[in-house]
């Protein structure tokens, strides 16, 4: 008697299909309503754009199913582990759709999942889109106080080099290794933060909509010009984007923008202790 064992590449790709078929359920359509993920300035503006109106430009790979599938299951257990508040409700506020991870009365916590080998403070653009979004729910709902809970996949890394054949990083034996770290944000009331991140929010959120119904990308924004040798190159809509299509002066002025978390006395940042 013997036991056979060989690969069973029917059922990984059964598995594959449904999940692409649920990650694509997710993808936004040109005529869904603007969800604040949609108008976050790291998110680009372009790129929202150009995934409404030519969606078989961005393949659904492999690699794509898999971050989609492990944030899934990442919100999923720790929402239900938390046992707080109203997870994923539906907020609306002027035509943006608001969907916070958790909701209770006096607190909204957005939970993250990243694979980054460095650890993110407010010097990070990963780390400022989430604040961002969660600045964006704090405006939108009133609630004062929020929290931003990171799931760190991997180990601490330290970045060496980078050559024709990748990156190079070491593993420090004093290296944080997989682990939750959370940041507490408080946003009061009468501060005027709010009010300028409302103008921000309406503002993104119109632009985009006009871009959409008049089918004209030039009137939005290119990302900022400090961020597009990180963000841009490796984007499928960049030769459109930056070859073809062309950007109306409003549009890049709007680009170079100080950002709001810029403005010296807006932020109180303190780093997290080791």
């Amino acid at each position: 008697m013997t036991i056979v064992i060989r690969s069973d590449q029917d059922f990984t790709t059964l598995l594959q299909s449904s999940l692409r078929a649920r990650y694509e359920k997710r993808r936004r359509t040109e005529d869904e309503a603007v969800h604040v993920s949609d108008i976050l300035p790291s998110s680009c503006l372009r790129k929202q754009y150009y995934g409404r109106k030519f969606p078989d430009y961005e393949m659904i790979t492999d690699e794509s199913i898999h971050h989609f599938i492990r944030g899934e299951s990442s919100e999923f257990v720790i929402t239900d582990l938390a046992n707080m508040g109203v997870a994923q409700a539906d907020l609306e506020f002027d035509g943006l759709i608001a969907h916070p991870d958790i909701l209770d009365r006096d607190v909204i916590i957005e939970l993250k999942d990243t694979q980054s080998t460095v650890r993110l403070d407010i010097t990070d653009q990963r780390f400022r889109s989430y604040l961002r979004q969660l600045l964006y729910y704090l405006t939108i709902t009133g609630i004062e106080k929020g929290i931003i809970s990171i799931r760190y996949s991997n180990r601490e890394m330290r970045w060496i080099k980078s050559d024709e054949k990748g990156d190079y990083f070491f593993r420090p034996f004093d290296g944080k290794g997989p682990r939750i770290e959370s940041w507490s944000v408080l946003l009061p009331k009468d501060d005027i933060a709010r009010e300028l991140l409302k103008n921000e929010m309406i503002r993104r959120k119109n632009l985009f909509v006009k871009a959409l119904n008049q089918n004209d990308v030039s009137i939005l924004p290119r990302i900022n010009r400090n961020l597009r040798n990180s963000k841009c190159m490796h984007c499928v809509f960049y030769d459109k984007c930056m070859n073809v299509d062309g950007e109306t002066d409003l549009a890049a002025k709007m680009a170079d923008e100080i950002d709001l978390l810029d403005i010296p006395g807006l932020v109180d940042f303190k780093p997290f202790l080791k």
